[in-house]
């Protein structure tokens, strides 16, 4: 007997759990189907560990800054096997609760594979089971990438997923790759005085940010004791004496050779789609970007949708998540459809990164005319109050002719949070003006969005 469903949703990742919680929700029969963990990356081996990893750092490095106010505290000592236990739980309760949005969807373990536009065969073990369904949806996600010439082995060199499994940390480990991922774990590590190793093939970090971005996190990485290699190279990793020695080519010609515990490769992710089918029922796929959709997700068979990092970048959970409800908005007959624009980027470093809309970057490789205004967290109060000071950090905002909001970066403490102020405006076409006009509390650090905007209409605040 075949199960009839509206929606068959493959993958319990952010866009998966999400499209399937929001169709039911909607009164739509739902089955999801998940080979691994719910909750997906993000969950699982991203998002949550890498952020529950970061806190615990910056508190130890802040409880080192306590010696500025005439505190004497330090940590006497450390249990890296209780620290994993206490990120376990973070993933766990965060699992739990996705678990909880499901309750009014059949969750079906196994792998799914597109037998027809209509059919997912679900594979579990020696049994099979096929689900039919109006429409389906995958949302399987991305994997870790590795190099050519340096492979995962699980053991030296590892991912984010290994990392996130190990039972303490390492004492040393080289990071291969400044984006987001390398670039926080790299933090984390430093800040816990661990020994790092950045290596990074591109002339600095983040490079989706401006260079005036980089250049602030690129010193802030050194002052934690990161040794950072530019424009250099991971050649290969060898296993000597239980460690791994990885040379590395640099940008000046030279070779060097360095030792670690583990080597993390953090240079980007793959769309997941082996297995899947695609072929079978003719699901258009660009091996470099993704699954090709459309802006209301759907792909080149009308009854197959997909959402999330299979769907090509930017791979980000929240992108993730709205495209799941863009799916089953189109699903459910909705005429009007969330926009899919502007998808704000994050990086939990120190001072932490935020950007959303046009980089200057950007702007200048499409000829788009713009102004950039930066106001400095320097001459912010609240930043005058913190432990851990942004005392190079910046919030920037580039204006179109018509003087609407083109981007905005922000470096500096608390940026993911500042950001969403931008993005507002950004999406909404605000003129810089309509920032300015808005009333901010004082002294807190989103008050930076008013200074910059009041900068940009030639009447700053703070500054002169």
């Amino acid at each position: 007997m075949v199960d009839v469903y509206d929606l068959v949703v493959i993958g319990g990742g952010p866009a998966g759990y999400m499209a399937a919680s929001r169709a039911s929700s909607l009164g739509l029969r739902v089955a999801l189907v998940e080979s691994e963990l719910l909750g997906g990356e993000c969950t699982n081996w991203g998002c949550i560990p890498t952020k529950t990893l970061l806190e615990v750092s910056e508190a130890y490095y802040k409880l080192k800054l306590l010696q500025q106010a005439g505190f004497s505290a330090e940590a006497r000592s450390a249990s890296w096997e209780k620290l994993f236990e206490y990120i376990s739980k973070a993933v766990t309760r965060s699992r739990e609760g996705v678990k909880a949005l499901l309750s009014g969807v059949e969750v079906v373990e196994g792998w799914g594979r597109l037998a027809s536009a209509r059919k997912v065969e679900v594979r579990t073990g020696g049994s099979t089971r096929e689900l039919e369904s109006r429409h389906v949806l995958i949302a399987t996600g991305s994997d870790p990438r590795d190099l050519p010439s340096i492979r995962f082995d699980g053991e030296y060199v590892i991912s984010n997923r290994e990392f996130f499994k190990l039972k303490k940390l390492p004492e040393s480990i080289t990071v291969v790759g400044a984006g987001a991922v390398g670039v926080e774990i790299a933090t984390a590590l430093a800040m816990l005085g661990k020994e790092v190793y950045l290596v990074e093939i591109l002339d600095r970090p983040l490079y989706f940010a401006d260079p005036d971005v980089s250049s602030v996190i690129e010193r802030s990485l050194r002052r934690l004791g990161v040794r950072t290699f530019f424009k250099a190279t991971a050649k290969s990793v060898d296993r000597r004496n239980g460690v791994a020695v990885t040379t590395i080519s640099t940008g000046d010609g030279s070779t060097k050779v360095v030792e670690s515990e583990k080597v993390l490769l953090a240079v980007g992710r793959k769309p997941r789609v082996e297995n899947l089918g695609l072929e079978v029922v003719g699901v258009e796929y660009d091996p470099k970007v993704g699954i090709r959709v459309s802006d209301s997700m759907v792909t080149s068979v009308p009854t197959i949708l997909a959402a999330g990092d299979v769907a090509g970048p930017p791979q980000l959970a929240h992108k993730a998540l709205r495209e799941a409800i863009i799916a089953v908005e189109f699903v459910a007959g909705s005429r009007e459809l969330p926009p899919r624009n502007p998808v704000p980027q994050v990086v939990f470093s120190h001072p932490q990164v935020a950007l959303v809309g046009l980089t200057e970057q950007e702007a200048a490789a499409a000829g788009v005319p713009y102004r950039a205004h930066r106001f400095p967290y320097l001459a912010l109060g609240r930043n005058t109050t913190a432990l851990a000071k942004s005392s190079e950090g910046f919030a920037k905002i580039l204006v179109g002719e018509d003087g609407r909001l083109l981007g905005a970066q922000v470096v500096g403490n608390e940026a993911s949070e500042i950001i969403h102020v931008f993005c507002l405006a950004v999406a909404r076409r605000m003129k810089v003006g309509e920032l300015a006009d808005a009333i901010y509390t004082h002294p807190t650090y989103s008050e930076i969005v008013g200074e910059v905007a009041n900068l940009a209409l030639g009447r700053p605040l703070h500054i002169k």
